[in-house]
């Protein structure tokens, strides 16, 4: 969800100071406070030095910010969201390792002929498979596995009910799970 932009340059605030100035106070006064907080539990100063950065981004982009009763605990309960959401970032980001080039055979990646004949074979008596159907069973197979159309959406196009597209379907994928089968 996008907050609204925050216009730190807006209204004076009551003692006189702008928002803008009151913001760039409160970013003086915690920036070394946040820092020693995600060094601490990141132990990288370049990761902090972002993560603050991060931080008081999100915060002027936060409406009404300086008037919270308690700016500096919403900023550090903030503070912790966003180490949060780090941490969860990095456990589900796959982990890449450096990869040598110059060691990587790309024919290793391509089939090997037995692979091609016997998926060529496979598409083979799938076809032939497929011929055998009904013409809605196959319709169906077709508008389900191919187009991936919802039940829901094939029995409006052939006009039969969703309980007919599932007894279709699962016939047909019978008969072709048996075709693959019969040969390999």
């Amino acid at each position: 969800m996008s907050l609204p932009a925050f216009d730190p340059a807006a209204a004076r605030e009551p003692d006189g100071a702008t928002g803008a100035e009151r913001f760039e106070a409160l970013t003086r006064r915690l920036r070394i406070p946040l820092m020693r907080y995600f060094t601490r539990r990141t132990g990288s100063q370049p990761d902090s030095e972002e993560l603050v950065q991060d931080l008081f981004l999100r915060l002027l982009r936060r409406p009404g910010l300086m008037s919270l009763e308690s700016v500096d605990g919403y900023v550090f309960e903030a503070a912790a969201n966003l180490l949060r959401d780090k941490v969860k970032r990095e456990r589900t980001r796959p982990m890449l390792s450096a990869v040598d080039l110059d060691r990587i055979n790309l024919a290793d990646d391509l089939p090997g002929a037995e692979d091609v004949v016997g998926g060529r074979q496979s598409l083979q008596r799938i076809h032939v498979a497929l011929k055998a159907l009904s013409p809605r069973a196959r319709a169906i197979v077709i508008l389900r596995r191919f187009e991936d159309m919802s039940h829901a959406q094939i029995a409006a196009r052939l006009n039969i009910s969703v309980s007919a597209v599932e007894k279709h379907l699962v016939r047909a994928m019978a008969v072709l799970r048996d075709a693959l089968r019969e040969q390999g």
